[in-house]
């Protein structure tokens, strides 16, 4: 029976090369072009590229992607009517139960509209609007 523990015979030995494993053409295609793929910012990137693509680069509330790409497509309309409904699609999404009268309130501090003049410019950040919202969720 062979001991393990001295090292004196390892079954391992010589069989694994890290270098070659390394050099192997599909390690890099998987770590260079694979593995990016998989992460959730480049995915949602991929949806909005691809709702982008199906509505011949119309942007509204109703048709850009429900993700971070999507939120600043229409902040960039500065129009609070669009951001009101994108917020619904976000709720609708999230499962998260609101009245109108809150998103109303809410898009007004995201969308960056005026209102002619009657309010302030103020655009904030995707993030941002996760957490009013789920601090919307989470009330009692």
């Amino acid at each position: 029976m062979e001991n393990i523990t001295d090292g004196s015979s390892n079954s391992w030995e010589g069989t694994i090369d890290c270098e070659d494993l390394t050099n192997n053409p599909i390690y890099i295609l998987f770590i260079g072009y694979l593995l990016p793929l998989l992460s959730p910012k480049v995915r949602n990137y991929g949806r909005e590229l691809l709702s982008h693509w199906k509505n011949a680069g119309k942007v509204a509330s109703d048709i850009v992607s429900v993700t971070e790409y999507g939120f600043d497509k229409i902040q960039n309309l500065s129009n609070n009517e669009e951001m009101a409904q994108f917020i619904q699609r976000v709720c609708d999404k999230k499962k998260i139960d609101v009245t109108t009268t809150e998103i109303r309130e809410l898009s007004w501090r995201f969308s960056g509209d005026t209102g002619n003049g009657r309010k302030e410019s103020i655009q904030q950040t995707w993030n941002a609007l996760l957490n009013n919202l789920n601090a919307l969720k989470t009330r009692p």
